[in-house]
């Protein structure tokens, strides 16, 4: 197993990058054309029920985060013993967890018409994507111990071609599927059969050709589960919480709006959610290699990580927020049509967010590393407080724009400040130090990207999909071009050339 080193976490990131890129080109070039031959309302209700399976994805117990630290930590130490144990009880954690999972969905398919006040022609629809979600549940739930064994080990490599392999069976399935006839529901199927490949994939590459782990089931281990739960339980309520903050939105909106305005605001969230993804391509890979640190007690290495990897993160990432601020109008309209102009307002406020998270990226995995779930977890249930009272608030006189804007409120207010201090405390890092060294000459290059944005969109008159993707990359590129210079100093200019580089290898 190769040792953990700057390489190794560059390639993972670079294979991640690559995995997310395609995936998002995918996501974005195939949502106007599912949602063209779906209506607003059964298409809402299949992001109602995606949102519902996001719910029970809590069942997990936070279970894969475990996976991931322990199979790190213990290919670490060579324990091939505690390997075995690990995987095992998981895969029978999970086991247990999709048959709740399956018969929740199914007891909701007879209430979900009722809840939602679904139109007659669309119940029988609503009821089979809840139904082929339910049957899933039993296969893809043992599954996924797979893929987090795949991260364990740091094979983002082959990770990442299962995905880009996913992504395009999912792009071929979506053309077949509704030019051949078909609807929403045969979509659905399609894409938990595509999931069923990714983890049968990891598994033939992660466990039967790198780990070969001794897998027992079923597995009813005391120690062994306290040992995953005792990370694990907070990483689990977290993410309960989680729910709040971020997929609750839909709830409220089919609530108090309409379900036909989940639709729309689905277009502000997936443009946010791309953000996120671009976002956590430096914290998933840093994980394990964080943990592998830990148990080296280098913690020299983890303050360097945190440092440079904040420095680069919200260097490249953030002028990338900026100018999807500046652009949303004319991407949006020229990506989805004038019929979905409500979802820009709220796409605004929703990613404007994530300039702050950028901060916050890198030091939030190092905490979930280093064990401080339980901080998190409290930081979360805050956030998600804050979050869901401003969202019942503004709703009623702003409509989805408001349940954005709580949704920001409690992330910029709770989340980024008490996160900030406790990883800085945890590093022995004054905040003054770790604005200097990170975020203060970045500011110059967001205000780059804002300006150069501002100029694009007044002296032209951008229409094509094509044009307005082509000139945001304009701008991003000539904003880095400046960035490198203005921001960088001599030494990190040669470490980001040599970075890119490797990522070229």
């Amino acid at each position: 197993m190769k040792s953990t080193s700057k390489a190794l976490i560059t390639n993972n990131i670079k294979y991640s990058a690559i995995a997310r890129v395609v995936a998002f080109i995918v996501g974005f070039a195939i949502l106007p054309y599912v949602m063209s031959h779906t209506s607003k309302e059964l298409y809402g209700s299949y992001e109602l029920v995606l949102t519902f399976t996001g719910y029970l994805n809590n069942l997990d117990l936070g279970v894969t985060p475990a996976v991931i630290k322990f199979v790190a930590q213990f290919v670490g130490t060579k324990d091939q013993k505690n390997l075995d144990k690990i995987i095992s009880a998981a895969i029978t954690l999970y086991v247990i967890v999709g048959i709740v999972s399956g018969i929740g969905l199914l007891v909701m398919s007879f209430f979900f018409h009722r809840i939602f006040d679904v139109d007659p022609a669309n119940i029988t629809a609503v009821k089979q994507l809840l139904w082929i979600a339910a049957g899933s549940s039993l296969l893809v739930w043992p599954a996924r111990t797979f893929d987090g064994i795949l991260q364990g080990i740091q094979r983002y490599d082959w990770r990442a071609a299962i995905e880009i392999v996913a992504a395009i069976l999912i792009a071929l399935s979506a053309y077949l599927i509704f030019s051949l006839g078909g609807n929403i529901v045969h979509f659905l199927l399609a894409n938990y059969l595509v999931m069923l490949f990714k983890y049968v994939s990891s598994y033939i590459i992660g466990n039967a050709r790198y780990l070969k782990a001794k897998i027992i089931f079923p597995y009813f281990n005391k120690d062994i589960f306290k040992q995953i739960f005792s990370f694990s339980s907070f990483i689990l309520f977290s993410n309960i919480f989680g729910i709040i903050i971020f997929q609750i939105d839909n709830l409220v909106t089919g609530i108090f709006v309409s379900v036909a305005s989940v639709a729309i605001y689905a277009v502000s969230y997936k443009l946010q959610d791309a953000l996120r993804t671009v976002n956590s391509l430096i914290g998933a890979p840093l994980l394990p290699a964080t943990a592998m640190l830990e148990g080296a007690k280098d913690y020299a290495r983890q303050t360097m990580l945190l440092i440079k990897g904040t420095k680069y993160v919200t260097l490249l990432f953030g002028p990338m927020v900026v100018i999807v601020v500046f652009f949303a109008p004319v991407l949006i309209t020229s990506w989805m049509g004038p019929d979905l102009e409500q979802s820009i307002h709220p796409a605004q406020i929703l990613t404007s967010f994530w300039l702050f998270n950028s901060v916050t990226e890198v030091g939030s995995g190092m905490l979930t590393a280093k064990g401080y779930v339980k901080y998190k977890f409290m930081v979360t249930v805050l956030n998600a407080v804050v979050n869901l009272t401003f969202s019942l608030i503004l709703v009623q006189k702003m409509g989805i724009a408001g349940i954005a804007l709580g949704t920001v409120i409690g992330m910029v207010v709770v989340q980024t400040p008490l996160l900030l201090r406790k990883y800085l405390k945890t590093m022995n890092i004054s905040f003054w130090q770790y604005f200097d060294k990170t975020i203060k000459r970045n500011l110059l290059v967001y205000l780059c990207a804002a300006g150069l944005s501002y100029l694009v969109l007044t002296y032209t008159n951008l229409q094509s999909l094509v044009f307005v993707l082509a000139a945001m990359a304009v701008v991003y590129v000539a904003t880095i071009a400046f960035g490198f210079f203005a921001s960088l100093s001599s030494e990190q200019r040669q470490e980001l050339v040599s970075m890119a580089k490797s990522f070229k290898k």
